[in-house]
């Protein structure tokens, strides 16, 4: 089986989860790399954004994520998601629309879809 063209494995993806992003009551994301991503209004409304907003931005890591944070996704990444080991929790600190820095979870689950390695993310915010 080919692998489904880059631009177009995250479009296709997020079709297939669309009953899944729709109805979590927690954000959804799915992220292949900086450039192609999706995420659900959940996700979008816990940082301050609508999805609208986030379209085709890129560096969504650098948008939501507080700097001091950005490593552990990163490491989480490379060592989890790329070889398909296993599921990941972890807590970090998200950055706000209005700059305030909030406490959240993610849930970051290896997903191979069209023969790309893609991250797929539960989250939420915890101690409000």
């Amino acid at each position: 089986m080919r692998p489904i063209d880059h631009d177009r494995v995250i479009p296709e993806l997020a079709e297939h989860l669309r009953p899944v992003f729709d109805s979590s009551p927690d954000g959804v994301y799915v992220w292949l790399d900086e450039h192609h991503w999706t995420c659900n209004e959940e996700f979008a409304r816990l940082f301050g954004y609508t999805v609208a907003d986030l379209e085709d931005h890129p560096g969504l890591l650098q948008l939501v994520v507080h700097e001091e944070d950005q490593e552990t996704f990163a490491w989480n990444y490379w060592n989890r998601v790329v070889p398909q080991a296993f599921p990941v929790t972890f807590r970090f600190r998200g950055i706000h629309r209005d700059g305030s820095v909030l406490r959240a979870e993610t849930d970051m689950i290896p997903l191979a879809f069209g023969g790309h390695a893609i991250a797929y993310h539960f989250v939420r915010v915890v101690g409000r």
